[in-house]
């Protein structure tokens, strides 16, 4: 379903507000750079002694920016390293969120 064309929505994404850069590559691969604004609210996870259990981190942006990444791409936001859990989600209004997950890390225990 095509979205309105009645609101530029380009201006929600611009560097100098909000936006930042999702570097999306496939492997070795690069797929897009992409301007949107990123959430991490498991930034903000213990108030005191509480955990706040919630949602985990996204990257919403233009549909037609995201429409190449898969589940399974990586995403470079901010310097931090994202796992794409699933296609992007459309919303019908031309905006797309990357759901998307740290990737698993394996510390060596010195075993």
């Amino acid at each position: 379903m095509p979205h309105p064309d009645w609101e530029d929505i380009s201006a929600f994404f611009e560097l100098e507000e909000f936006a930042t850069t999702a570097n999306i590559t496939r492997g070795s691969e690069k797929v897009a750079d992409v301007l949107g604004i990123f959430d991490d609210p498991s930034q903000m996870a213990t108030l005191g002694e509480f955990e706040f259990d919630g949602p985990g981190p996204q990257f919403v942006c233009r549909e037609d920016e995201v429409s190449q990444v898969l589940r399974g791409d990586t995403a470079v936001i901010e310097g931090r390293t994202f796992d794409v859990l699933e296609e992007p989600q459309l919303d019908g209004t031309g905006i797309a969120t990357l759901i998307l997950a740290v990737p698993n890390v394996i510390y060596n225990a010195g075993l």
